[in-house]
């Protein structure tokens, strides 16, 4: 396949799980209004991944895992109100979903380069 129609199929994937992300992150975090530093951010994260991948450094992953649980799981302090512990439980589900979602991508652009 072309180096073109790969980079069509990649740009075309982020736009779509950009919007994806943007629908579905829980309404406490989101005000509807679209983050395009996450989004930034959030595609740089998947491209050091992939690029590592390719260069084959497979233990991207880990490091990506750790980091990413490391800086943003915690858990609900007692003195909590119930509804705090729900909302924070639910963002800590959101944001496990997206992590998976970005290495699947990424693993997903390293076959197309492969």
């Amino acid at each position: 396949m072309p180096f073109v129609y790969k980079t069509i199929i990649i740009l075309f994937s982020e736009v779509i799980l950009s919007l994806l992300f943007w629908l579905f992150t829980p309404k406490s975090v989101n005000n509807k209004k679209f983050d395009p530093k996450s989004t930034v951010k959030g595609i740089l994260e998947r491209l050091f991944m992939t690029y590592s991948l390719c260069q084959g450094f497979p233990h991207v992953l880990t490091l990506f895992g750790a980091l990413k649980l490391g800086t943003r799981l915690k858990r609900a302090d007692k003195e909590d109100t119930p509804e705090n512990i729900k909302k924070e439980a639910a963002y800590n589900d959101y944001y496990l979903i997206g992590n998976l979602i970005s290495v699947a991508l990424s693993i997903f652009y390293y076959t197309l380069f492969k």
